[in-house]
This record gives C-alpha cells, structure tokens and sequence, in this order.
C-alpha cells in the first residue's frame, strides 16, 4: 500500500515550504527495498522498518506542473498522475472583519488552477452569558469538502439559541486546494498497477485569523501547522491500520 502527499505551504507573503513525503508499506513484511521515482528522478528514502519505508525531501515543487509517480515492489509497479495546484489565496473576510453575534461567517477565495476540490476547516472559539446571565464558553469546528470557491455558514451553527451575548473570542479559516481523491466516504484510492493507496497534491495559502465580538488577549483559535498536521492526519486515515 501507498500513501503520499505533496505540498505547498505559503506562511505569508515571503515565507514558502515544500514537503514530498511517501509511505510504502506491507503489513506481512516488504520483501525488497521499495523505489519511488517522481518524473523518473528517484526519491530518497528517510527512514525504514521491516513493514515501511518512508521517503521524501523538502525540493521545490513546481505549481501547475504534471507529475508522475512511480513505486517499484517485489510485486511488481505501482503508479499514479498528479498536477500540483495553482497558488490562490483566501479574499473574504478581509483582513479587518469582526465576527459579531447572529451574522452569517462568509468565506470566498480565488481559483485555485487545477485543483480537483478545496477542503476549509474553519475554528470558532468565544466567551459569552448564556440566556439565564452565566458565563460559559463555545467552541465550533467544521471541515468541509468544497467544489465551489465561497461558501456561507448560517448565523445559527455559529451562534446557537441558548447564547445571549457574546463576550469576546477568535476564529481561523484554513483552506487548502487539492489534487487527488478527496476526502469523502467511497473514494477510491489513485494508486493503479500493482500497488493500491493515495497519494495527493495539496497548496496551502496563508490562513486568516479574526476577532468574534471584540478583541481577545489570548489567543485560542489553532495555528496554521496543527491544522495542517490534522489534515493530513485525516487524508492518511484512510487507510487501514495494522
């Protein structure tokens, strides 16, 4: 079985990574040392034991750009196709919005050039004095698999009927375009040959960070990296383990 993953990050303006990471593995044991090749440049394996080998490098990933990915087994080739998604960049909210209760949370961004599907995971975190005056606090998660480029959270997902006044929180917006299976149930790996598994192309703009009701000391929403590695943790999770 395979599981891949190339991406683009983009920190802020002037700050840009690149990872290319590749798993090969057989649970009853890898009979030979694996070969991954992307474009027929082969890839350097990192690390190793008896049931995986991991492979990858940090090398410059060309945006808009075909690439051919290769593992070579004892049992013979596996082999997928891959673009690696435009730059884009999230557009709305801009860079001044405050989320106050009972609006809608809108979200829009550009085009990403040659990306399947765009995944959004948008965090929400506020204090607030429930109907009855006590003080609690609300955390909102949700993920979501878009084909479109905007989409509208409705008021009452954010601010459920038992918040009567908000006091002060935060939220992030995350985005990421992607190329590849997406993540949805049924979706059937891009791994042909002898060899089965996903392997995705992902580009990652800067995310956006904002104030709920006023402006919070501390901040509570997650930062861009843990949500990346959760992201990841979601699109590895669809293989099987051990």
């Amino acid at each position: 079985m395979v599981w891949g993953i190339m991406d683009k990050v983009r920190e802020d303006v002037r700050t840009v990574s690149y990872e290319r990471y590749f798993e090969v593995f057989d649970y009853d044991g890898l009979r030979m040392v694996p070969i991954v090749t992307l474009n027929d440049t082969q890839v350097q394996a990192m690390s190793y034991s008896p049931t995986t080998y991991e492979y990858g490098d940090t090398n410059v990933i060309a945006t808009n750009h075909k690439y051919e990915f290769e593992v070579e087994h004892f049992w013979g080739r596996g082999f997928c196709h891959l673009v690696m998604p435009g730059d884009f960049a999230l557009t709305v909210p801009d860079d001044t919005h405050l989320l106050v209760q009972g609006a809608s949370l809108a979200s829009a961004w550009r085009v990403s050039r040659g990306a399947q599907w765009y995944w959004l995971s948008i965090y929400v975190n506020y204090d607030y004095y429930d109907t009855l005056g006590v003080w609690d606090n609300i955390e909102v998660r949700l993920d979501t698999l878009v084909h479109d480029t905007a989409i509208i959270v409705p008021p009452e997902r954010i601010f459920p009927p038992f918040v009567g006044q908000v006091i002060e929180g935060d939220y992030s917006i995350t985005i990421w375009s992607g190329y590849g299976p997406p993540v949805e149930p049924g979706d059937l790996g891009n791994v042909r040959g002898n060899a089965v598994g996903f392997v995705n192309a992902i580009n990652e703009p800067p995310s956006k960070y904002f104030y709920v009701g006023g402006a919070r000391a501390r901040r509570t929403a997650p930062d861009a990296r843990s949500e990346r590695e959760r992201f990841k943790a979601i699109l590895r999770g669809r293989l099987p383990e051990h």
